[in-house]
């Protein structure tokens, strides 16, 4: 069925269809300043059935920032502050909820993205950049030693998604492993018999020799 594109919300319209002044945003805030506002969220946070809910929600994986920009958005549309308001006071709501959830010994995140894995990344990115620069130095001036060979083992590390939990965890090969070919072979050639020499036998004078 054809949608007629005069039969759409003509632009405006959210302008007429109420009073000014009816809309709770439209109207005077009730906290006008910063301090008023988070005096009201300091005493709000005061509840602990509110206070707990909102750490379930942290230890549930909800990050900080998003929920403090709900908080403070929901408080602008019931008419409590204004928006420039909710973001001045956006901050010490995040560190409060940071601190709250340290005493919970609640594992939290500031936004969903992972600022600390970032940087973290960046600093490997770094970390490899160095040692690659390292090795092709020394392999440029044949220079090259076990030292160099840890290099390499160090850039590989840096350079793959591997954490440092992941590589303490990581058991190295057993020396019994990497010794096992070579003792395998120097049994084997100990335990080789020698090729028995041949009796040469008696020449025999043929049939013409005999008695």
């Amino acid at each position: 069925m054809a949608v007629s594109q005069f039969n759409g919300v003509p632009p405006g319209n959210s302008l007429t269809t109420h009073s000014i002044g009816d809309r709770p945003w439209e109207r005077p805030p009730q906290l006008a300043t910063v301090e008023e506002a988070l005096s009201f969220y300091m005493s709000s946070f005061s509840n602990e059935d509110i206070l707990d809910d909102l750490m379930v929600a942290i230890e549930s994986g909800v990050a900080i920032k998003p929920l403090v920009e709900s908080i403070y958005t929901a408080s602008v549309m019931r008419g409590m502050h204004t928006l420039d308001v909710g973001l001045l006071v956006a901050p010490a709501l995040m560190e409060f909820f940071a601190a709250v959830a340290d005493s919970y010994e609640i594992d939290y995140k500031f936004s969903r993205r992972d600022h600390k894995k970032a940087m973290d990344d960046k600093e490997r990115s770094r970390v490899t950049m160095l040692l690659e620069a390292s090795i092709r130095k020394a392999e440029q001036e044949g220079t090259e030693d076990e030292g160099t060979d840890l290099l390499r083992d160090m850039a590989e590390y840096t350079s793959s998604s591997m954490t440092r939990e992941e590589a303490s965890k990581a058991e190295p090969p057993k020396e019994q492993e990497v010794m096992a070919a070579p003792e395998q072979e120097v049994e084997e050639e100990i335990l080789q018999p020698e090729p028995e020499q041949m009796e040469t036998p008696p020449q025999s004078g043929g049939l013409m020799s005999r008695g």
